[in-house]
């Protein structure tokens, strides 16, 4: 009965332990260089807006190129708040979620529409990647958790977005 329990502990220790690098080889690496796709020249010639992504297993960390501005942002996977800055520079925090071959990065940042009031701004950002690696697709959805739901509906009708990169690069 030992000699049973001892084998049985043994196969879903190797089970357990094989299992957890496939579930990483599974996921999408997102990192690399992104121009976004039929980008405005600035009027210095740069590109409209590039992306820089480098991810590991603990985090991804999002630098965003927009019109030569640069804000860098550090979303973990385990769930905590990470260091976000709207493209506009207002200061927030981030999380990120790797879910099959998508990537999910939520961000939520107060912002003060009147000198008395605050209004937090929650974005979903659901990243794709082709199957060629060649284009990242992300797709964004805003929401006001400070509003009553019907308001927040309303406005954020006109807040969703899809944005389109070519990668150029891999890291």
């Amino acid at each position: 009965m030992k000699r049973m329990n001892l084998v049985a502990l043994l196969l879903a220790m190797t089970l357990l332990t094989s299992a957890e690098p496939t579930l990483a080889a599974d996921s999408t690496d997102y990192s690399g260089k992104y121009v976004a796709e039929q980008p405005k020249k600035a009027q210095n010639g740069s590109a409209e807006s590039t992306l820089e992504v480098v991810q590991n297993e603990k985090a991804i960390v999002v630098t965003l190129v927009h019109y030569g501005k640069r804000t860098t942002n550090h979303c973990p996977f385990d769930g905590s708040d990470g260091d976000y800055t709207s493209p506009g520079g207002v200061p927030g925090k981030c999380k990120a979620l790797l879910k099959g071959k998508n990537l999910i990065i939520e961000s939520i940042v107060l912002t003060h529409p009147q000198p008395t009031t605050n209004v937090r701004v929650h974005t979903k950002e659901r990243w794709l990647l082709s199957k060629d690696g060649k284009t990242l697709t992300i797709k964004s959805d805003v929401d006001f958790p400070d509003f009553p739901s019907d308001v927040s509906a309303a406005v954020s009708g006109d807040t969703s977005m899809t944005s389109k990169y070519t990668r150029v690069e891999n890291r």
